[in-house]
């Protein structure tokens, strides 16, 4: 919390799962915004704190009598999305990853609560120290190649940070909120080839990224999975025979964030068995002079070929949202802190 300690708040530490720690959080608030959600530990535990922690959390404003909840929900609640206008009247359905799946048990617990609760469903959410969308996608495309479905026509609907904080604001105080999901993005969609494009542009126009069709793109996926356990084994074998060398790459900041991202992509079987084979070692760091090719899995290939235009007519309507920064202002404002950030 140190980007807001320099604010006067009081910052209770806690757990969302932890109905002590959240009564304390809670006692004498008027509003509550849920953002959190499972950062850490196995897929089944993070998904167990998506839902679990939204339903203790639920209770403690019940016991609180707070005013309202602003839940913060996912786009991904739609699941695989089909070409055309996406509005909030389209059936939510699972997606096939435990995040996406258990954020939409968790809208359903919000919704179905009695409780003054107002839910948003962002997109793309990047800007200044955001992960998914912009932090992972500079470590992606530095570590490797971002795979370009069909070759990158695709619609990415993106948010900048800002305009998503102000939708939060406006859904804390406006009565027509409670009891409704509003989907919030910018005001136009950009391609995945304009959005990694933007990316590439701040490393320094080096191509990161590799255009395939739909076919090759599950061809190389399939070809990975092959692949996976015998190279994988062979870089276990060597790192588990080194030890000096294995403690000093297992605590750089890359493997600490490879750790990090395994622990979330990986099927847990693996990652038991990488465990099991490396004691106490993370996932190996494998140099190679060509940057790899990420492969995308079946789920994401479907996603990024999607021409998908979210509709943000109901945020505008009943809060009075308005997308205060466009695809250039925003990608603009990101590169900047990621100077500063040193992810360049």
């Amino acid at each position: 919390a140190g980007r807001l300690a320099r604010f006067p708040l009081a910052v209770v530490h806690g757990d969302v799962t932890d109905p002590a720690g959240l009564k304390t959080a809670v006692q004498g608030c008027d509003l509550v915004f849920h953002c959190a959600y499972g950062t850490s530990g196995s897929q089944k535990h993070r998904a167990w704190v998506n839902t679990e922690g939204t339903r203790r959390l639920l209770a403690a404003a019940r016991a609180a009598g707070v005013k309202r909840i602003v839940h913060l929900s996912t786009l991904m609640v739609y699941g695989q999305t089909a070409d055309g206008d996406l509005d909030e009247s389209a059936p939510r359905r699972r997606f096939g990853n435990p995040y996406s799946d258990s954020k939409l048990a968790a809208e359903k617990i919000a919704l179905s609560s009695c409780l003054p609760v107002a839910v948003l469903q962002p997109t793309a959410v990047y800007g200044p120290y955001g992960g998914v969308w912009t932090e992972n996608v500079l470590r992606a495309l530095k570590s490797g190649r971002q795979i370009l479905v069909d070759g990158g026509a695709g619609l990415a609907n993106a948010v900048y940070v800002d305009d998503l904080v102000s939708a939060m604001l406006l859904a804390a105080i406006e009565e027509r909120a409670v009891g409704e999901a509003f989907l919030v993005s910018g005001e136009e969609p950009v391609t995945w080839k304009e959005l990694f494009g933007r990316f590439e542009r701040m490393l320094g126009h080096e191509r990161r990224t590799v255009e395939m069709t739909r076919d090759q793109a599950l061809a190389y996926w399939r070809q990975s999975q092959r692949q996976r356990p015998r190279a994988l084994g062979e870089a276990l074998r060597i790192l588990k025979q080194e030890r000096g060398v294995r403690e000093r790459i297992e605590h750089t900041r890359e493997v600490l964030w490879l750790r990090e991202m395994a622990s979330s992509v990986l099927p847990e079987r693996w990652q038991q068995k990488i465990k099991g084979q490396l004691a106490g070692g993370g996932p190996p760091a494998v140099a190679d002079r060509e940057l790899p090719i990420h492969p995308l899995s079946p789920e994401m290939i479907g996603f990024f070929r999607a021409r998908t235009r979210v509709r943000i007519d109901k945020a505008k309507r009943l809060l009075g949202y308005a997308p205060a920064f466009d695809f250039t202002a925003g990608m603009d404002l990101t590169e900047r802190w990621a100077r500063w950030a040193n992810l360049l």
